[in-house]
């Protein structure tokens, strides 16, 4: 059952892949030359939201305590075919930004309008908000970085790195394509990639993390949390416990070797190679690991 549970998710994302590689070609790097670089900031009283989209571009997000306006830079590199396009392609980049500003929100849609197929561009983020603001990111072909600060972070990128650093809220990043760092979280946490490894550290709260292909490192580092839920196709999984744990554990592997450094309380008379189910203490953290094609490791760290 497990088995063709994971197949069937396997290949109905090889499908996704496929169908957005298709859907969404890119002229060649070798065929384009530089034609238009600017920049173009932007300052807003604080709001407690800030929704930028952005087709191709990294974030770098970062938290000010002295501040009360969000500021946002943007640098565009656009690059074409040919010197005739470049008046086209200046036009395109006039189009930029369509912005709506609430008292609630800030949204920012980088490319309001149909890129021209001879313009390729990318559009780089440096964001300042003041501590405590909900950030919401869809980016493509670019890292995000968000650092420590800020509240409920939600990201969805394709062909990117994701790093978030202690969010105040829930965290919830999606990628495909990329890593994703999830760390020092202290609410609900949800970590989705498909070809990539997931490094997680959650204080309190609970932690769901998959992936297709890579590893999951995951660390929790108080007893407050009460679900741990890791699953990976094709990779390992270690999750280290920093407290005195009371957890109740269901791990499984289907081809691997699996390990709890653990003195667990088997749920039942049998303790099988490739699985593990078991308590220790009050059971209180619910703990599942799953592999296809991994190692599950579960031990208590060393430090």
């Amino acid at each position: 059952m497990l088995k063709s549970a994971f197949t069937a998710v396997l290949i109905a994302t090889a499908i996704q892949i496929f169908t957005v590689g298709i859907l969404a070609p890119k002229l060649p790097r070798e065929v384009c030359q530089p034609g238009v670089e600017m920049a173009r900031t932007f300052s807003f009283a604080s709001a407690p939201a800030l929704c930028i989209e952005n087709k191709d571009g990294a974030a770098h997000v970062s938290t000010s305590d002295s501040s009360g306006t969000v500021e946002v830079e943007a640098k565009i590199r656009v690059y074409t075919d040919s010197a005739e396009s470049i008046p086209l392609a200046e036009s395109y980049v006039a189009s930029f930004f369509k912005v709506t500003e609430s008292e609630d929100l800030i949204n920012i849609v980088t490319e309001p309008e149909k890129r021209p197929d001879t313009v390729d561009l990318r559009v780089d983020y440096t964001i300042t908000v003041p501590e405590g603001t909900d950030i919401a990111l869809q980016f493509s072909n670019g890292n995000v970085w968000v650092g420590p600060g800020c509240n409920h972070v939600k990201i969805e990128g394709n062909n990117s790195d994701i790093e978030v650093l202690a969010p105040r809220g829930r965290a919830h990043l999606k990628t495909v394509n990329g890593r994703i760092s999830a760390l020092q979280c202290a609410d609900e946490t949800v970590l989705e990639t498909v070809n990539g490894s997931i490094v997680a550290s959650l204080r309190q709260g609970a932690l769901q993390a998959s992936t297709i292909t890579g590893s999951i490192t995951a660390t929790l580092l108080e007893k407050e949390v009460g679900v741990c839920d890791l699953t990976s196709m094709n990779g390992s999984i270690t999750l280290v416990m920093t407290e005195q744990p009371s957890v109740e554990v269901n791990a499984t592997t289907a081809r691997g070797a699996i390990r709890a450094d653990l003195p667990l309380v088997p749920a039942d008379s049998v303790q099988r190679r490739r699985e593990i189910h078991g308590v220790l203490g009050k059971g209180d953290t619910k703990v599942s690991a799953n592999s296809l094609n991994g190692d599950v490791i579960i031990q208590r760290s060393v430090t």
